[in-house]
């Protein structure tokens, strides 16, 4: 057994451990494509209909976070089955976004509190509306990353992996 520190073994993958991982990163993909889909009709409806520089601002930002994150899942879409899938690697990926989520909330927080209008490129009701989207999608991401990540822990190892 390997040991990464003393007194707690690595976490391994077995076969069964990545079937179940490729059914979670799977499932991760759908959701991801899901919420993308949803950030962009809802985000374009909302900039295309909004009268107000916030309401538009905020639907722009969702819209393009939206065609990301619907880039995201058809590349992993497009990836899938052509690897086994290591489950302790896409937990950690995940843990890894989850801490990025956390700085796109701040970014977003600051943004909209304290308006930043970057150089006069943006007004202040722009600045917070693009501020409040960022905010959103982090927290919607976060909790994407936290939720497949524990998914993930549960099935490494018969759970010994978190």
């Amino acid at each position: 057994m390997t040991m990464t520190a003393p007194g707690f073994p690595a976490p391994t993958a077995t076969t069964s451990d990545a079937r179940s991982a490729e059914a979670v990163v799977g499932a991760l993909t759908r959701v991801l494509a899901g919420f993308g889909l949803a950030s962009v009709a809802g985000g374009g409806l909302l900039a295309a209909r909004a009268e107000g520089d916030a309401m538009r601002a905020f639907g722009q930002q969702s819209a393009a976070w939206g065609a990301v994150n619907l880039g995201i899942a058809g590349v992993s879409a497009l990836r899938s089955g052509r690897s086994p899938v290591d489950p302790v690697r896409v937990r950690r990926i995940l843990l890894l976004n989850a801490a990025l989520d956390l700085g796109y909330i701040a970014a977003g927080t600051h943004i909209a509190a304290h308006r930043t209008t970057f150089g006069g490129r943006l007004s202040p009701q722009a600045a917070r509306g693009h501020g409040l989207a960022v905010v959103v999608q982090g927290l919607g991401l976060l909790n994407l990353d936290l939720g497949f990540a524990l998914a993930l822990s549960r099935g490494v190892g018969g759970g010994d992996a978190g």
